[in-house]
């Protein structure tokens, strides 16, 4: 899952937010399990925008784009629900072996995101390891470093 919209607050009414048509990939309620040492601090939903791989930066914000257009009304529904918070469109991406990594968003999905109340966050992941010849994992390169690093 490449692309996920989450919505948050403390006091969010997750019952309210499930009655809305646009149905939530998973969601969690504030004080239910979520690791071995801790409870959630808040309430929040997650929606699948894009299932495009982490190396298809481009189809992501396609289907994004898409995803606003055709869920404006129900996502103008969440964002209204009481203990409502924030939201955020969440693309994640493969980091590159390059020097300096910069990813465009286009105005069009900006805007859509910010009219309707949603931030936009980029979370870079490193490339998964990779087989080498005989079988066994193989780490890619550090990313470079300035003189100064």
């Amino acid at each position: 899952m490449s692309c996920m919209l989450r919505v948050g607050g403390v006091d969010l009414n997750v019952d309210k937010l499930l009655e809305i048509n646009l149905k939530p990939d998973s969601f969690y309620r504030k004080g239910e399990y979520r690791t071995k040492k801790t409870n959630h601090s808040s309430s929040g939903a997650r929606y699948l925008v894009s299932n495009a791989d982490f190396d298809s930066f481009e189809e992501q914000k396609k289907d994004a784009i898409r995803f606003l257009r055709d869920n404006a009304s129900s996502i103008r529904e969440i964002m209204s629900i009481p203990g409502h918070e924030g939201a955020e469109l969440d693309f994640g991406i493969n980091r590159r072996d390059v020097l300096v990594q910069s990813d465009f968003f286009p105005a069009e999905l900006a805007k859509l995101a910010g009219e309707l109340g949603i931030g936009i966050t980029l979370s870079v992941y490193p490339e998964p390891e990779e087989e080498n010849m005989e079988g066994k994992p193989e780490k890619h390169p550090p990313a470079r470093r300035g003189a100064t690093d």
